[in-house]
């Protein structure tokens, strides 16, 4: 591979390991993920500019060069989103059951996914983070490849150290099976969807929490999904071009997970 001749000159900016991950994640064909590690170099190059006078020339510099390419990179995923069509509307009425995550979204969870990304506004509550939980295991499960999630929800304005808590358990555990998963806040965020990088979009009208709570401590549906009754919802799942190129065969080797439970799962039924 080709050495990008910005990583040559990137020593010269401490502490932006940021702007390391986004030329690898490009390099490597995860585009979604290389958006959000330019933008994050962008914002701390500019904070950079202002604290050390010193570097502001070389910030510039730089500055000017990711802003070109988160830009054009942004404009690639939108031309993707804007020629989309849609796959299925599903309808999921006020306690049925047999609506996990594996039997609702596991047809779309497979080898072509390298990137996740979720966007969930209420993570705060237990059943919040056990539903969450549950969602990776199923991901995780079923894409091989997987490389990046990254998560975005709305802060804990009550327990925020809990929340980030739970949240950094779950990044550690998952960088344990070579999966590197980013979290960040977003007081503004409303909206639910998980877009994955073969270009599925899947949107649930109330998001990961549309199940209701189980009934006891050793009641069925505890841990299988299927087993829980759900709320009423609507769920729409879009289809556009893939914004990672899926692996050559010559390539598969280099991305096989390191843990063994995650290569030697069994299959579960998507139907």
């Amino acid at each position: 591979m080709t050495t990008n001749p910005i990583l040559a000159e990137v020593d010269a900016l401490p502490k932006l390991e940021a702007i390391i991950g986004a030329l690898k994640c490009e390099q490597t064909g995860h585009i979604m993920e290389a958006i959000l590690l330019y933008e994050e170099s962008i914002f701390k190059l500019s904070h950079m500019a202002e604290a050390e006078p010193s570097r502001r020339q070389l910030c510039g510099k730089y500055l000017k060069m990711y802003e070109a390419r988160a830009r054009q990179l942004r404009d690639q995923v939108k031309g993707h989103l804007h020629s989309s069509r849609r796959l299925d509307h599903i309808t999921i009425e006020q306690g049925a059951r047999g609506r996990s995550y594996q039997r609702l979204l596991g047809p779309y969870l497979d080898d072509g996914v390298r990137e996740a990304h979720l966007n969930e506004p209420h993570l705060t509550e237990p059943p919040h983070f056990r539903n969450l939980l549950n969602f990776l295991e199923v991901l995780v499960k079923n894409c091989r490849y997987l490389k990046y999630i990254r998560l975005t929800t709305r802060p804990d304005a009550v327990a925020p150290k809990n929340q980030l808590q739970m949240l950094q358990q779950m990044k550690d555990d998952l960088a344990g099976g070579n999966i590197q998963m980013n979290f960040q806040m977003d007081d503004s965020l409303h909206d639910r969807k998980i877009v994955l990088s073969s270009g599925v979009v899947i949107k649930i009208g109330r998001g990961l929490h549309y199940f209701e709570p189980a009934e006891g401590s050793y009641s069925l549906g505890l841990c299988d999904f299927d087993f829980r009754k759900c709320l009423a919802t609507e769920v729409d799942i879009w289809k556009c071009r893939a914004f990672a190129k899926r692996l050559k065969d010559s390539e598969e080797d280099e991305y096989q997970p390191s843990k063994e439970d995650r290569s030697e799962a069994p299959a579960t039924s998507s139907d």
